[in-house]
């Protein structure tokens, strides 16, 4: 036994300097936020393949709304289920028959496709059925309009997730059942004043409502 401990130490100079910790994620060996921030991002946040998408023309609540849709971190009932939070079912509180996931509720659901329809025929663009954040990124980044009303679309589109949202909300907590048949309208008319009076432009109620991928800009 003493004849491998002396291997164990055996070349080993002891310095004078007194001991100290050594922080091992900084090259420095100093501690410093930032690589602390970097090994618990690296560990919690998933990759994603595009960078993220910042409207101007909506309120930030509605563009960190949309960020969520994209990393599925919303309290989706499905996503409480996999927390281990027992609740009494994971069915879509919207339609009812589907697993309440990011997915289904935003882009698969009834009325997700159905107000998401009505964007198009109203933008006057082509409608295609989307399943998922990156599939909607393909058919925003793919349509033959102005860069600048592109964006605006992107908008609305991120101001539809945000109205679904606060639907299925009234759903869960609300005294009294919320229409669904206003959630388009909601839709166009807060878009309207976020983006007329968020950018700056002129564009009249008339012209949003008509003609929206013309508005002048």
């Amino acid at each position: 036994m003493t004849y491998i401990r002396t291997l164990y130490v055996e070349g080993v100079v002891l310095g004078v300097t007194p001991d100290r910790w050594y922080w091992t994620l900084d090259g420095s060996g100093e501690f410093s936020v930032a690589s602390a921030r970097k090994v618990i991002d690296d560990n919690r946040f998933p990759e994603v393949s595009t960078q993220t998408r910042w409207i101007k023309a909506v309120p930030i609540k509605v563009n960190i709304h949309a960020w969520k849709v994209r990393m599925d971190c919303l309290p989706t009932r499905l996503n409480i289920s996999r927390r281990g939070i027992d609740i009494s079912s994971i069915l879509c509180l919207v339609c009812g028959s589907v697993t309440e996931s990011s997915s289904h509720l935003f882009f698969d659901c009834l009325v997700a496709k159905d107000n998401f329809r009505k964007i198009c025929r109203w933008w006057e663009v082509d409608f295609m059925e989307v399943h998922t954040f990156d599939e909607w990124v393909s058919w925003i980044v793919n349509l033959r309009i102005p860069i600048k009303h592109k964006r605006l679309l992107e908008g609305v589109c991120f101001g539809l997730w945000w109205l679904i949202w606060a639907y299925r909300n009234k759903c869960v907590f609300g005294v009294v059942s919320p229409s669904k048949a206003v959630i388009f309208d909601d839709v166009v008319s807060y878009s309207f004043y976020w983006s007329r009076f968020r950018c700056n432009v002129s564009f009249s109620w008339v012209d949003w409502l008509k003609n929206p991928h013309l508005v002048t800009l």
